[in-house]
């Protein structure tokens, strides 16, 4: 089926594979050396293609040569005028066309000078009214001298596609720079498989400026006809003359438009106007009905063909898939769509017979085949480029470029392609199209309907890399690939090992792979594994990395990188960050990656899960650690097709982090194996020495809060004797208790990180792990540790004496532990390394323990402030006869209110 819209520069982009030079050379000869053939036929002769003017036509003034929109212009053409005209009266169809282009330098001459119009000579007659070359104010008219062709071009022959279009070529001499050339000229005729009814559009912004941008529909009065505006497109100036309604549109001094890069196939912001006499898309419909009416009778081939299906399966999904499977496999791609052949396919007998066909045969055939089986389907009419697109378009055939089978079997409805290579397995299996909108060839059918999305759509696999380091970290390393494909993919992997060499495809792999892994080896060829029942497929590559762990000279260790390309090549950030127009995104795609890392040695690794969530994409990655192995799993999966221009910021952000959460770094020191978080042996004297000064001034802010008593007034009265410890006051002790225990334990465990190797790799500017923030939060935690340490011991002495000073210590040093917890978890997640590392569940449970670690805080805030045990129990008073002799801090702390509580 032929396409028809203009600046996309959409095509048939049917499914297909890609015919060579010689195949298309083959269809040529064939079709050439066919008798009887009007399209093998000579073309017209010079007088022919030459005539006046239509007198229908309106003239149109040139603008002026001087215009600062010549800065825009591309390619080295700039426009002065583009007028097209188009009249449908009684006779048919007429369309001119006149265009003026100035040469701006060498390659605007090589354009100016070289003219070719395309028609169709089985239903079009061109004519070619002048050529005229402007120079310096002259006018030099060269139609008479310029020598005109018509060739056969078939642009599309690559893709096994021979529409029987020629081009009228003429090759102007003696054009120069600065100069415009003009010419004008009008096709006559419609194709007839329209059946008289008529539709068009006018482009009304290009990608180049234009001077003066001209259109006019001249209609007959009292025929409808239907418009439709896109992208603000202005209406038409509306008159009538001569029993013909005139609709014309002007643009003056029109500056290009021009797309970012990486814009969906269905975006087109260019204003335009279509017009036509299909009002709706039933309408379109209806008239494509006939063209895909099953015949009543079969060959006696195909008749052979529906008993073998019928005898050998029951089940009406495993009929479909057979009849599917037979059109795919026996009828080739080729589509002869001269004339009415644009859209009306051939007999599915014949198509049969002679074994190819191309979209619109095939799906003849299919449905032919479908009938005889008795199950029910329809064609459906899409466009492989616009997609969703159409349905902001004018209902009209040329709205569509492809057609494929709408089955409705058991229930559901698959969307099946017959031009797609032989696809196996059972129906559920079979990738399916989505080409977002359909149109249904029914009689029923009212509008456009969704094309619905789901897994046999998209394209799903699965890579496992397993590196086996056992043989020693200085040996080489035994990689092995096995990726699983399935469905789309699986089907995609079939097409590409039909149609490349093994050991061209063996070595593309093999680069592939050398940019993550420098001088990688091929071990044996792939090995590949077709699963036809399910569909799937399964790809084994066999390398070899000689130098897998590296020597860090800075560090003083043993590096080994774990990278994920398959993952990366979906990761990239745009070139258009700052657009006005959508970004295109690879979709629907779903991929699953494990790496398998097994080590000849016990490692320490810790497991981690991230989730990076995007309007655009998803990307998870959990790292679960064994004794002498690691395994990381990393799952992306696509969201939409596209992204929005607001939204394109906040998705480049997220492609950043997802790209360096993909990083994964393992590393040997010099004496011990970890990772930057793993104990050293490199004592660090700077941190130590850090250690011991801060544990000195917290030990003499201990003594001078051991000796400090409290104002009189706190205590009780004289006299009084102290209660024993009891009641809620024991929970409170087990956790004055635990304090310096844990605050130990967690020392002890950190001591590793503040080793020479690890303070190195997080502080060193041009290490990997380095941040501006880390080294100062290290420091800060080693303070609050030590700190938790020191006064945890000081609370518990405070305790068992039960000293007045005891709930004044603890609120302060308990609160502003809570504090110090708040801002260090601040700072972590503002360093990008660290950041949502636990993933946003880890995220969500850390905010929990933190509320609730307030909330039982503030409980035991009141309870220290109001309980009458509280007051009672911590009675004593420091004095020096009791202790060492520190001095006793200044009275300024506030006091704490007396009150009657709960014991």
């Amino acid at each position: 089926m032929t396409g028809a819209l203009r600046r996309q520069g959409a095509g048939r982009g049917e499914s297909r594979s890609w015919a060579g030079p010689l195949q298309a050379v083959l269809l040529a000869l064939l079709l050439l050396l066919q008798p009887g053939k009007s399209w093998a036929q000579a073309g017209p002769g010079k007088a022919e293609l030459i005539g006046p003017q239509p007198a229908w036509v309106k003239p149109v003034e040139m603008p002026s040569e001087k215009s600062s929109l010549t800065e825009q212009a591309r390619q080295g053409i700039y426009y002065l005028l583009v007028d097209t005209q188009v009249r449908v009266d009684a006779t048919g169809r007429q369309s001119f066309r006149r265009i003026a282009m100035q040469a701006l330098n060498e390659k605007g001459v090589e354009s100016a000078a070289n003219l070719e119009l395309r028609f169709d000579p089985s239903y079009e007659r061109l004519q070619l009214h002048r050529i005229t070359v402007h120079r310096a104010g002259q006018r030099s008219e060269r139609l008479a001298s310029t020598a005109l062709r018509v060739l056969q071009r078939e642009k599309e022959l690559d893709y096994l596609i021979y529409d029987g279009s020629k081009t009228l070529n003429a090759f102007l001499e003696d054009i120069r720079v600065g100069d415009v050339v003009e010419y004008a000229y009008t096709l006559s005729g419609s194709n007839p498989v329209f059946e008289g009814r008529h539709f068009g559009q006018f482009d009304l912004q290009w990608s180049s400026p234009v001077a003066k941008l001209y259109a006019r529909l001249s209609w007959p009065a009292g025929r409808p006809v239907n418009f439709k505006l896109l992208n603000k497109a202005p209406a038409a100036k509306q008159t009538s003359r001569d029993g013909q309604n005139e609709y014309e549109w002007q643009q003056n001094g029109l500056a290009a438009l021009s797309l970012d890069n990486d814009v969906p196939s269905w975006y087109d912001p260019y204003q335009a106007v279509q017009w036509g006499e299909f009002a709706t898309w039933a309408e379109v419909a209806r008239w494509a009905l006939p063209l895909y009416r099953v015949p009543d009778r079969l060959s006696p081939a195909l008749q052979a063909e529906v008993k073998r299906i019928a005898g050998k399966f029951s089940q009406p999904a495993q009929r479909a898939a057979e009849a599917l499977r037979l059109v795919q496999r026996e009828v080739r791609y080729l589509g002869v769509e001269v004339g009415v052949g644009s859209h009306a396919p051939n007999p599915p007998s014949q198509v049969f017979e002679r074994r190819f066909g191309d979209c619109k045969d095939k799906t003849l055939l299919t449905l032919t085949l479908f009938k005889a089986l008795g199950l029910q389907a329809s064609a459906a009419l899409v466009h492989t480029q616009m997609r969703q697109g159409i349905e902001g378009l004018l209902p009209r055939p040329s709205a569509f470029n492809h057609v494929i089978v709408r089955a409705d079997i058991d229930g559901k409805s698959y969307w099946l392609d017959p031009t797609r290579n032989t696809q196996p397995g059972e129906l559920d299996q079979m990738a399916q199209s989505n080409f977002g909108r359909a149109l249904l060839v029914d009689a029923k059918t009212q509008a456009l309907e969704s094309v619905a999305s789901g897994p046999a759509m998209q394209q799903w696999r699965r890579v496992n890399v397993l590196l086996d380091v056992r043989a020693g970290l200085d040996k080489a390393v035994s990689m092995t690939v096995k990726t699983e494909l399935q469905g789309l993919s699986a089907e995609q992997q079939r097409a590409l090992l039909a149609g490349e060499n093994p050991k061209e495809l063996q070595q593309r792999y093999l680069n592939y792979y050398a940019r993550s892994y420098p001088g990688l080896k091929v071990v044996k060829p792939f090995e590949t594994k077709d699963l036809p029942g399910s569909n799937r497929m399964e790809l084994l590559e066999f390398y070899e990395i000689p130098n897998f762990f590296t020597r860090s000279e800075t560090a003083h260790r043993l590096e080994a990188g774990l990278e994920v390309p398959e993952l990366l090549s979906y990761l990239q950030a745009p070139r258009d960050t700052i657009r006005t127009a959508p970004l295109a995104l690879a979709y629907p795609q779903e991929i699953e990656h494990v790496i398998e890392l097994m080590l000849p040695e016990a490692w320490t690794f810790k497991d981690e899960e991230q989730l990076i969530e995007d309007p655009g994409f998803s990307l998870s990655r959990k790292i679960k650690g064994g004794e002498q192995s690691v395994r990381i799993v990393d799952h992306y999966q696509s969201l939409a097709d596209h992204v929005r221009p607001a939204d394109v910021p906040s998705f480049t952000a997220n492609l950043e982090k997802a790209r360096k959460s993909l990083g994964y770094l393992i590393y040997k020191n010099d004496s011990v194996s970890g990772s930057p978080r793993k104990q050293g042996a490199s004592l660090n004297i700077a941190v130590a020495l850090s250690a011991v000064l801060l544990s000195g001034l917290f030990v003499g802010l201990a003594l001078r809060l051991y000796a400090w008593n409290p104002r009189k007034r706190w205590a009780a009265e004289a006299g009084a004797s102290a209660w024993p410890l009891g009641g809620w006051l024991l929970l409170l002790g087990l956790g004055v208790l635990v304090t310096p225990l844990r605050a130990g334990r967690q020392l002890l465990e950190n001591a590793g990180s503040y080793s020479m190797e690890s303070w190195t790799y997080f502080t060193l500017p041009d290490s990997a792990g380095f941040h501006v923030l880390t080294g100062p939060l290290m420091l800060l935690e080693l303070a609050v540790l030590l700190a938790q340490l020191v006064f945890g011991v000081l609370l518990l002495l405070l305790f068992l004496k039960r000293r007045s000073s005891m709930p004044v210590v603890y609120l302060v040093l308990m609160w502003g532990s809570v504090l110090v917890g708040a801002l260090d978890a601040w700072a972590l997640n503002s360093i990008p390394q660290f950041a949502g590392k636990a993933g946003k569940a880890g995220e969500e449970s850390g905010l929990v323990q933190q509320a609730w670690g307030v909330i039982f805080l503030g409980i035991w805030t009141a309870y220290l402030l109001h309980s009458e045990r509280v007051r009672q129990t911590f009675v004593h008073s420091y004095s020096k006869a009791q202790g060492a002799g520190a001095p006793p801090l200044s009275d300024a702390l506030p006091p704490l209110p007396q009150s009657g509580g709960v014991a």
